[in-house]
């Protein structure tokens, strides 16, 4: 394998992953490519059936490893079927949190219940059902990774964002106490907080004018790309990360610092 994750070729090998919203265009498929590149088997989970089907058939299609589950996972019940289903063949080692929303912009007074329910159980309660319901055979194997996708508004806070930013800090939160609570089992549970992505989704959302200020204001000078988190997902996804747990890492080339 070329690039900078040739020292953690196929540490994967005999390893299942399953990443939630794992058809996505960016993050999402880049997250299943790379890890199928180090020998995981990766099961690609999303409502979208054609989304998870295509990143699925690309990564056999270069050699790798994959299937495909298809759920809508704000449906508790759902989703237990879907994962009874596949893990009966393929128990989970690796999971990645990713599926998420990240809503309209809004002032704080104008977010009604309905969209702060949707908010929160799509980037919340439908993390910690799915977690929930995976960790069995973790502990069985003593060996397990869980990786929470969230984001860099969690150290900043951001106006117009506030529900978004608050299912956000609830992984944070999750985060820590799972890392804690399942550490007897050697099972590392860590969060990536990525920033304002450097992408086509992005350009199309912002224009180009926003997204060149912003990345000139990086420290780096650049902003990151799906493939610079993914390489970070991998990592921690990998035994080289066995030291780490609780802990929340941002690949956003300098725009946050925090920490000691």
């Amino acid at each position: 394998m070329e690039g900078e994750l040739r020292f953690m070729n196929n540490s994967l090998i005999n390893k299942t992953a399953l990443v939630t919203g794992g058809g996505g265009p960016a993050m999402g498929s880049s997250h299943c490519n790379k890890l199928a590149e180090l020998g995981a088997h990766v099961i690609v989970l999303d409502k979208r059936k054609d989304k998870a089907q295509a990143v699925s058939n690309k990564i056999r299609e270069d050699n790798g490893s994959s299937e495909y589950i298809t759920c809508d996972i704000t449906n508790i019940n759902e989703v237990n079927e879907a994962l009874d289903i596949v893990t009966n063949n393929s128990p989970i080692d690796i999971l990645v949190n990713h599926a998420g929303i990240s809503g309209m912009s809004l002032p704080f007074e104008k977010v009604t219940e309905k969209i702060y329910d949707t908010m929160m159980t799509v980037n919340l309660k439908s993390m910690f059902f799915i977690t929930q319901k995976l960790v069995s055979n973790m502990k069985k194997n003593n060996w397990g990774r869980i990786i929470n996708i969230a984001s860099d508004f969690t150290m900043y806070g951001s106006p117009l964002a506030s529900h978004y930013t608050a299912s956000k800090s609830g992984i944070l939160g999750l985060t820590k106490s799972w890392a804690r609570e399942l550490a007897p089992w050697k099972i590392c549970v860590n969060a990536v907080a990525p920033t304002l992505l450097k992408s086509e989704l992005t350009l199309a959302s912002v224009g180009e004018e926003f997204l060149n200020k912003e990345s000139k204001s990086a420290p780096m000078g650049s902003l990151p790309n799906a493939n610079d988190v993914s390489e970070l997902v991998a990592f921690l996804a990998s035994p080289s990360s066995k030291a780490i747990t609780g802990q929340t890492i941002s690949p956003n080339g300098g725009r946050t610092i925090v920490g000691i």
